[in-house]
Formats: structure tokens, C-alpha cells, sequence
């Protein structure tokens, strides 16, 4: 009995105790600022973990399950599990086996254009000059337009009749008549890798000039006071420091290129024959025209796959090992 009227005592004492304190709650905003950074962070990122969830994890796992079974359109509607056959299966195929070095030679093009001019752009940039200002506005205009746009223009720009290119050679006396850039796989494959490098040139410079402006003078002095030569300063000075920025440039380039369709479609056409058809332009192909889903989710898997092995490769240049007799 005692205990009991403890704790109708207690519970006394603390409605009179509620019923007395007249503090305001707290309001959301207070209850907001008084938040722990943890909670805080995944707030900030539930909205963009939302839209990954709607708009990228379901699709690839939508893409996995249409992978493991086959799925003929033009057959029938019906879905057949069949396993890993279709990724055996992109093992034989000889258009698959023929576009895989195709791609490996767009993207190393793509990759090698872009870093170099854009390393020599951002140095470039970075000296002081008339206009300089205006200059970096302008370089921006590639990169704005729409790859589709792109890919139009370039193609008029090496029409075999009235483009831009023949008429500017033969001007120079550099051809007699005008040529049929596209009638040659590999020529038509490096046009295609030189526009695709032309719009992303602009994006890769501000990148570059951006980690060049970090740099401190202070070191250049140094190298000039030392009597290091232009190029010396460039491979000693400025080239250390941006190496992280470059490989970063480099894997950006690498996920692009491979994922290269829109440009290739409105400059090619995958043309001559199929002498420009990359994987992703593939697997289009047989995605939309062939209505083949279970391959093409496959080649699309598998193409994903090469692209997190080379970004993977790419990367791992930046990890520098420490020297030897230091912690």
C-alpha cells in the first residue's frame, strides 16, 4: 500500500508540475537549429538520395532483371529467364566483338584532345592579357551547345559537297578536290572524337585554370630565382600540382566518351556501314530497332562494367605511395 501511494504521489506532483510551467515548446525552427550535425547532413541528403532512388537505382535494377531473361519484341511480349545467357552471348556476338575497339579508340582520342588542349587553353587563360575576361566567356559557347546541335553542325562542316573544311583546304592548295571524310571508318570515327572533344574542351579548362590559380606564386619566383626555364616551371611546378586535377578531368572524359551516342548518331549515323557504332550506340541498336531488351540490358550492364574499370585505373594514378622510412 505504501508503494502505491508513492506513485499516486509522484504522478500527482508531476501534473501540478505540468500544469504550472508555462515555457512556450519549442517551435520547429528552434527544435531545426538545436539539430546534430549527423541529422542535419542526411537531411541535406535525402532529397537528392530520393531522386537517386527513383530515377537511378530502380532503372538499373529493372535493367539487371530484363538481363537475365530474353526478351524478343518483334517474337513475342513474353519475358524467359534464361540467367547469364545474354552476357555469354555478348562474348560471340561479332558486332560486339568489332564495336569494342572502335569505342577504345574514340574514348583514347576523346581523352587525349581534350586533356592537352585544354591543359595548353587553361595556361593559356591563366596569363594576364587584353581581353582576357572576354575570352573566357566566349570559350564557354562550346560546351553550351546541345550535343545534337553538335553533332549537325560538324557534319556540314565536312559535307563532301559544300563543307567548311574542303573549301578552306582547297583554298590553301592543300587538296585538289574536295573529299569524302566520311567514306573512311577511321577517319569518320576521329572527326567524330575531335567534335566530341571541341565541346567538352571548354568545360575542362575552367577545371584546369581553376586549380592552376591555386597554385602559389611564391613558387614561381622560387623556380625563376633558381633559373628554371619555362618548361622546367611548367613540369616541376604547375604539372604537381595539378596532377590530381587532370586524372579527375581524365576519368570524366573516359565515363563521356564511352557513353558517347547523341553526337555520333546525328554526325554518322554509325557510318560508313557500321564503322562508327561504339557499345552505347549499339545498344541502342538493339534496344529500339531491334526491340532486343534482354541484350541490349546486358550490353548496357557490360558497358557500365568497362567504364567503372577504366574511371577504377584512372583513379588509383592519384593514390601516391609513401617513401620508404616515413610513417
Amino acid at each position: 500500500m505504501a508503494g502505491l501511494l508513492d506513485d499516486r504521489q509522484a504522478g500527482h506532483r508531476r501534473s501540478v508540475i505540468a500544469m504550472t510551467d508555462t515555457r512556450p515548446r519549442a517551435s520547429f525552427w528552434q527544435r531545426f537549429n538545436r539539430m546534430d550535425e549527423g541529422r542535419f547532413g542526411y537531411l541535406l541528403i535525402a532529397p537528392t538520395a530520393l531522386l537517386m532512388l527513383v530515377f537511378l537505382a530502380l532503372p538499373i535494377g529493372y535493367s539487371i532483371l530484363m538481363s537475365l531473361n530474353r526478351i524478343e519484341l518483334t517474337i513475342s511480349p513474353d519475358w524467359k529467364f534464361i540467367g547469364l545467357n545474354n552476357f555469354g552471348g555478348l562474348l560471340s556476338d561479332n558486332q560486339v566483338n568489332a564495336a569494342i575497339p572502335r569505342t577504345l579508340f574514340f574514348a583514347a582520342l576523346n581523352v587525349v584532345f581534350t586533356t592537352v588542349l585544354a591543359l595548353v587553353l587553361s595556361i593559356v587563360l591563366n596569363e594576364p592579357f587584353k581581353g582576357r575576361r572576354w575570352v573566357r566567356v566566349f570559350i564557354l559557347l562550346p560546351w553550351a551547345v546541345a550535343p545534337v546541335v553538335s553533332g549537325v553542325m560538324w557534319r556540314y562542316m565536312f559535307h563532301q559537297s559544300y563543307g567548311l573544311i574542303n573549301a578552306v583546304l582547297r583554298a590553301l592548295g592543300l587538296i585538289d578536290k574536295y573529299v569524302v571524310w566520311f567514306d573512311d571508318p577511321s577517319v569518320a570515327l576521329s572527326v567524330a572524337a575531335i567534335a566530341s572533344a571541341w565541346k567538352a574542351l571548354p568545360f575542362a579548362s575552367l577545371i584546369l585554370l581553376a586549380a592552376m590559380q591555386g597554385i602559389p606564386e611564391s613558387l614561381y619566383r622560387a623556380a625563376k630565382m633558381d633559373g628554371a626555364s619555362i618548361l622546367h616551371r611548367f613540369w616541376y611546378v604547375t604539372f604537381p600540382h595539378l596532377r590530381p586535377t587532370v586524372i579527375f578531368v581524365v576519368v570524366l572524359q573516359i565515363i563521356a566518351s564511352l557513353q558517347a551516342f547523341d553526337l555520333i548518331f546525328t554526325l554518322t549515323r554509325g557510318g560508313p556501314g557500321q564503322g562508327t557504332v561504339v557499345l552505347n550506340y549499339l545498344t541502342f541498336i538493339n534496344a529500339f530497332e531491334r526491340l532486343s531488351l534482354g541484350s541490349a540490358s546486358a550490353l548496357a550492364l557490360a558497358l557500365a562494367g568497362l567504364i567503372m574499370v577504366l574511371s577504377g585505373i584512372s583513379l588509383s594514378l592519384t593514390v601516391r605511395r609513401t617513401p620508404k622510412g616515413q610513417a
